[in-house]
């Protein structure tokens, strides 16, 4: 409990005067974080089967190092813009681009042009999930990587190489991704990826 109050502590003291709208999304997404977290990651695991439609990039800190995660933050916004970009490039937008998880563990996804399919594990304790693609044509494999439920959203989350690969095989040219690259990998710990809402 004294993490949420020193988060929102620190919340207030960094963005000064917060509009009532954005308290209550924090208040929303730090409750659903915190249900997560006291049930081992189950809650995700139960709330993942569904339609979830991309909203925008998601990057996530992963690290341990408080002063890692501070300097970190401070990159992320430089990031969202680069894979904003790149996302869009490919038809990854809102609207576009979406993953509906099954109970059986399959799914089926869009993104952009191409329509996707397969099967996915998912590990509550660790939050890594493992999404295997059988579309043949794009040779896309196994992306390994990480699911969290944030109130109504889900983040998916990979590692920045991973991600790059995943992208290069939908269609984006590899220069565009660089920056990202050198960027990320410059922060141990920063996982990048898509951010989805629930239909």
């Amino acid at each position: 409990m004294k993490k949420v109050l020193v988060l929102f502590a620190a919340l207030f003291v960094m963005c000064g005067t917060v509009s009532a709208q954005n308290l209550l999304e924090s208040l929303k997404g730090v409750a659903g974080a915190l249900i997560d977290e006291a049930t081992g990651g189950k809650a995700t695991e139960v709330m993942l089967p569904g339609t979830w439609s991309y909203s925008e990039p998601a990057i996530k800190l992963v690290s341990d190092n408080a002063l890692t995660d501070a300097l970190a933050s401070s990159a992320t916004s430089s990031v969202e813009t680069k894979l904003e970009k790149v996302y869009k490039a490919i038809g990854i937008k809102s609207g576009s681009c979406m993953y509906v998880f099954n109970a059986d563990k399959s799914f089926t996804a869009q993104m952009g042009k191409h329509s996707l399919s397969g099967t996915y594990t998912y590990d509550a304790a660790t939050h890594a999930i493992e999404l295997k693609y059988s579309t043949k044509l794009l040779n896309l494999g196994t992306m390994k990587g990480y699911a969290y439920l944030d109130g109504d959203s889900l983040d998916l989350v990979f590692d920045c190489s991973k991600l790059m690969t995943f992208l290069s095989k939908l269609g984006s040219k590899v220069s565009a991704l660089n920056g990202i690259t050198k960027i990320v990998n410059s922060f141990n710990g920063m996982m990048v990826g898509f951010e989805f809402d629930r239909k």
